[in-house]
């Protein structure tokens, strides 16, 4: 395998024996690999796998861990939306590997093999070798190159807008929110999702303009919302480089001044796995954006590595659980007590609370009987473009009366 498709390759190594972890650490830098990640701990594992913004490509685990073991492991891979190869290692029996094995192709997971502790570095490795995941490694790499060059047009062509996802109070159903979400009209492609090409324009330093374009359009769309009497608030999205500008909160309320929009009317979301880079002149901005009167919240809740610390510095008045966390947590354990605690960690700071991903009744009961205040997900409405949006907003009220 060519040396830069393993320094391309995202790989998670999950394994509560430190010995192992240091074996396979090495084996792996050996032979290329750059971006590893190494944990003992299943649950903190979670974190790294429902990351969107760089998603893991392999994931090797151990079957017997401690808090969240393997077939739990395999359980939560398999409703994911992003697609993880894996690798199943362990000391037990070489049949519980194998039935551990059917299980994952059962749940439709890419299964490069299973590997019996001692590790050995050329069966580990040539695993790693499989076509498939070459394939996918390779493609995602040259599809960002050529896509590099048409998202700098793209925003010079405008064709990147905000999508608007409603959102529902728990209580009354009433709509009380809508979150702006970018999306790419390709001119051949159609819709490019924005996990393709958020984390590009992050590498390109085009993010800043990016997300202007987005919250000038979306205040735009606001106001308008207001005037036909839809008195809903609208959440935006901003990056870690976002945060790093140092004049953007009076750049923001210069536009709400244009657009004559009362600041309590915004919320700016905060991805908290972002938070870690240069957090003084994150804490700087965010602080001027609640003193200007703008809601903050922190998003995909449950997905960060420092999440106490950035609720005790940041002066958050929203919290966001990840989708991740709420669909199907009625079936699974760890999704609940995650959802569960970060609910309640909300209530003790007396902190709205939003909860992404609910898709069905299932979901949408248990987020109401934990005390959630606000709904959103499929239940309700995808994500849609502004004519759309006053289209629904009209039915789903109609329907309500």
């Amino acid at each position: 395998m060519p040396i830069k498709t393993l320094q391309e390759m995202r790989i998670l190594v999950v394994d509560d024996d430190a010995f192992i972890l240091k074996t396979l650490t090495r084996i792996l830098q050996k032979a290329g690999v750059t971006k590893l990640i190494c944990s003992d701990v299943a649950t903190e594992a979670l974190k790294h796998l429902s990351s969107r913004l760089k998603p893991v490509d392999v994931l090797i685990s151990d079957l017997n861990m401690p808090e969240l073991d393997g077939i739990e492991l395999i359980r939560y891979i398999g409703e994911l939306p992003n697609k993880i190869s894996l690798i199943l290692i362990s000391g037990e029996d070489k049949r519980i590997l194998e039935t551990a094995e059917s299980i994952a192709k059962e749940r439709q997971i890419d299964v490069l093999g299973s590997l019996q502790k001692p590790i050995l570095a050329p069966e580990l490795l040539e695993m790693l070798q499989s076509p498939e995941l070459v394939k996918t490694v390779e493609s995602r790499e040259l599809g960002a190159n050529d896509l590099a060059n048409e998202l700098r047009l793209a925003l010079q062509n405008h064709e990147i807008e905000p999508f608007y996802q409603p959102q529902v109070c728990s209580d009354t159903l009433a709509v009380v929110g809508i979150e702006a979400l970018a999306r790419w009209r390709h001119p051949r492609q159609g819709l490019i999702p924005p996990n393709i090409f958020i984390p590009l324009a992050e590498q390109l330093n085009l993010i800043n303009e990016l997300t202007e374009i987005i919250y000038q359009q979306a205040f735009a769309d606001l106001a308008s919302l207001h005037q036909q009497g839809w008195q809903v608030t609208l959440s935006v999205n901003f990056s870690a480089q976002c945060l790093a500008w140092l004049d953007v909160p009076e750049r923001v309320q210069k536009a709400l001044k244009a657009h004559e929009i009362l600041p309590k009317y915004v919320i700016i979301e905060v991805t908290e796995s972002l938070l870690s880079r240069d957090l003084a002149t994150s804490l700087d901005i965010l602080t001027r954006f609640r003193l200007k009167g703008l809601g903050l919240s922190i998003d995909d809740f449950g997905t960060g590595f420092s999440t106490m610390e950035q609720l005790r510095r940041i002066p958050f008045n929203e919290l966001k659980v990840d989708r991740s966390f709420v669909h199907g947590a009625t079936q699974n354990h760890v999704s609940y007590a995650i959802l569960e605690s970060s609910l309640n960690l909300a209530k003790k700071l007396a902190i709205k609370t939003v909860a992404e991903g609910v898709e069905d009744q299932a979901d949408f009961d248990l987020v109401k009987a934990l005390g959630c205040h606000i709904i959103q997900g499929y239940m309700f409405a995808k994500p849609m473009p502004m004519d759309d949006l006053c289209g629904w907003l009209t039915m789903y009220n109609s329907k309500a009366e």
